[in-house]
């Protein structure tokens, strides 16, 4: 897993870093025969980023489940993505008053637009339940899911949506669901994406965003004595870095 994806969920790479940030990283290397083959997983990783620390450490438990953690065993993931999809920018903000560009009206716009290149994976915000998958009036090609009793997600304009995708299919946060088009009321391609917390809409962008599980406690214990020498690395590797950057006079 990518540095920006373990973090992602805290930190948006496209506009939260600012000079100054910095990062240290503790990753396996995969040899063969003496020959190095590749890089393999992170282990544990800090950002700084604005000032503020965060730390992942990466963690099997007993049954096989693999995550990153912080050090006091939260996971760093959140029960939603942020954003569904890779996208170059954003083309329109949830607002209660937008100028439609072809309608030439105001009207609200209830979600986010993500500019995207056609064919660009839209991907499921959080584990769910596909409760429609259709044509939908201006919203074009559009999924709709439903994450247990008190969230949904849209997904709009679509170009053509996931090979399997049927109504009252089970979905995981991360599975591709469609790709992004300009189907229905759409200057161009994007996805259109809404976010509703009990029937009412949120902005996606600033809606707070429920945490995954923590380590189990069955777990906790062996969590912390698997972690801690790569925490300590870590701090290690921080106090040299601080040292060289404010050596003796």
């Amino acid at each position: 897993m990518e540095l920006a994806a373990i973090f992602g969920w805290d930190i948006d790479f496209l506009r939260d870093i600012r000079e100054g940030d910095r990062f240290t990283v503790l990753y396996d290397q995969l040899y063969l025969d003496g020959e190095k083959l590749r890089d393999g997983e992170i282990l544990a990783a800090e950002f700084v980023n604005r000032g503020r620390r965060y730390r992942a450490l990466r963690y099997t438990d007993p049954t096989g489940h693999t995550d990153y953690y912080t050090p006091e065993g939260r996971s760093l993931r959140r029960a939603f993505l942020r954003t569904p999809v890779a996208f170059t920018r954003i083309s329109s903000r949830f607002s209660l008053g937008r100028y439609h560009p072809i309608l030439h009206r105001i009207r609200a716009h209830l979600g986010v637009d993500y500019a995207a290149p056609r064919g660009t994976p839209v991907k499921a915000a959080g584990d769910g339940r596909v409760v429609f998958r259709g044509w939908k009036g201006g919203y074009g090609r559009v999924v709709i899911l439903r994450h247990g009793s008190r969230y949904s997600t849209l997904y709009g304009h679509l170009s053509r949506f996931a090979r399997g995708l049927r109504r009252g299919a089970r979905v995981r946060q991360g599975q591709v669901i469609g790709y992004v088009g300009s189907s229905g009321l759409a200057t161009g391609p994007h996805l259109h994406y809404e976010f509703r917390v009990d029937g009412r809409h949120r902005d996606p962008l600033k809606v707070h965003l429920p945490p995954a599980k923590p380590i189990d406690p069955r777990f906790r214990a062996d969590f912390l004595a698997k972690t801690r020498p790569l925490l300590a690395r870590l701090e290690r590797i921080a106090a040299t870095r601080l040292a060289a950057a404010d050596p003796a006079p």
